[in-house]
């Protein structure tokens, strides 16, 4: 498991979770994953689809934790 860098805008705690997005030709389930802050509205998901819903959040907590950093706007 992937452990989650805080939430860029709130500081929140990010939770990583994954839904089933679409039934292929083939009857198979893809995931798709997410990593929401559990404060605020921020929310990632992975860049794919994927067979295996761990693989799915793995994808997404790798985005989450790649983004750039956020600079507070001048005062």
């Amino acid at each position: 498991m992937f452990k989650l860098k805080p939430c860029p805008f709130c500081g929140g705690e990010a939770r990583g979770w994954c839904r089933s997005a679409t039934i292929t030709q083939a009857d198979e389930i893809d995931y798709n994953g997410y990593v929401s802050c559990t404060k605020c509205p921020a929310k990632m998901r992975s860049t794919y689809q994927h067979v295996l819903g761990p693989e799915a959040i793995a994808d997404a907590a790798r985005n989450w934790n790649a983004r750039g950093a956020v600079t507070p706007p001048a005062t």
